[in-house]
């Protein structure tokens, strides 16, 4: 797992956005840190956050292919639906953006005039969740059910991902 200054030592970054705490909101985080301990893609760098918006740019710069794995309330899917994104047709989740900060696109925006080099190829899976956030360190029997077949679906992106 790459930390803030790590240098980069691949192409592809899969980053994962949520908050620990916050019960479902944390589940990016959680299938992340699984990917990454089980050694499954070496040539791809993992890392998490709990942050979006502007604070992206410091994790992204350098890479060519960008995955975030974050998760989104209210959007009329089920809890547990696995939706896909690009910038084209992004939609916003919980983490990406922030109303106390720039949206996810104007963030790519503002890299890009900055000269940064900013992803080429940017993948959003958002995992749909129910927007009864609770504090809570577990994620919810619901999520807990699926979580399996959620993962399993993220580790084909990324394999999908990683031949392309």
């Amino acid at each position: 797992m790459l930390t803030n200054g790590t240098k980069r030592k691949n192409k592809i970054l899969v980053l994962g956005l949520g908050n620990e705490v916050i019960g479902d909101e944390g589940l990016g985080l959680v299938i992340v840190k699984e990917i990454a301990e089980k050694g499954l893609f070496p040539e791809i760098d993992f890392a998490c956050l709990s942050t979006g918006g502007l604070d992206l740019l410091e994790y992204i710069v350098g890479y060519d292919s960008l995955l975030l794995i974050d998760t989104a309330c209210g959007n009329k899917f089920e809890p547990g639906t696995v939706n896909y994104y690009t910038p084209d047709n992004f939609r916003e989740t919980l983490h990406i953006s922030s109303e106390h900060d720039a949206s996810f696109c104007v963030a790519m925006e503002t890299g890009e005039r900055l000269g940064l080099k900013i992803p080429k190829q940017i993948n959003i899976i958002a995992m749909e969740i129910c927007c009864d956030l609770y504090m809570s360190e577990k994620l919810s029997d619901n999520i807990k059910e699926q979580f399996v077949e959620i993962r399993s679906e993220i580790i084909k992106f990324i394999q999908k991902l990683c031949c392309d």
